[in-house]
């Protein structure tokens, strides 16, 4: 499925090796992770041998990331038996279990929906944002600023300061520039890639004459997928 693809594309991205195990033969994805040259086994993780199969006592961590709250937790179980000290990922469906686990079993689980949802409501009131997430009780996003009003002329130091905003990056002339240093000066046309919290973000948009959000972004929309059993160790 694609959230499971997509985990494999991150983390080998980030010069992790990866196994995959798919259930199905047929299933979406094992062509093109075969064509990646990535580790896949066809096999049901239920069978005892499935795991070991994968060389799962000298991973660092699993991710059970199938559409199946107790095979997800079947997999962590068996898991943590054959490797006590392996990180555990569970993706789940309910958000209630998700808490559960994650206290009792000292895993991170993810419910799909808690994930999803700000993303969605974020999305609802202003499409230009293209990240969230939540740091203890305060919502941060993040969202690109083309320099127009009010932003040329300013240094990043001065976004930061005034506004709150940490400068990610600068795109200027083609170019991008992660962390752009505090004393450059925002020229018109520049795009900044900025996180803030979400009032702070209201805050600058209003004083760039951007309090009004579009009907619409050419940001990537917010969609709900369901994937197919997949699980990456």
């Amino acid at each position: 499925g694609r959230v499971g693809y997509r985990v494999v594309t991150q983390l080998r991205e980030m010069g992790k090796d990866v196994v995959v195990v798919e259930k199905r033969e047929d299933a979406a994805f094992v062509s093109a992770l075969r064509d990646e040259r990535v580790p896949l086994l066809i096999d049901d993780t239920r069978s005892p041998l499935c795991l070991p199969r994968t060389n799962v006592k000298d991973a660092s961590a699993i991710v059970c990331a199938t559409d199946d709250d107790l095979a997800n937790l079947n997999i962590a179980l068996d898991a943590r038996k054959l490797n006590p000290n392996i990180r555990v990922v569970i993706r789940l469906f309910d958000d209630d279990l998700s808490g559960k686990v994650r206290e009792t079993f000292k895993a991170e689980a993810l419910s799909s929906s808690s994930l999803a949802a700000p993303a969605m409501a974020l999305a609802a009131m202003d499409p230009r944002i293209v990240h969230s997430f939540h740091l203890a009780k305060h919502l941060m996003v993040v969202s690109l600023f083309e320099a127009r009003l009010g932003l040329p002329g300013l240094t990043i130091s001065e976004v930061r300061d005034r506004f709150g905003c940490l400068a990610l990056s600068l795109q200027r002339n083609g170019e991008e520039r992660l962390h752009p240093q505090g004393d450059e000066v925002i020229r018109p046309g520049d795009v900044l890639s900025l996180q803030a919290s979400y009032p702070e973000y209201r805050r600058l948009r209003a004083f760039t004459h951007e309090a009004e959000p579009p009907l619409w972004s050419h940001h990537e929309a917010v969609a709900v997928v369901t994937p197919s059993s997949r699980k990456v160790g």
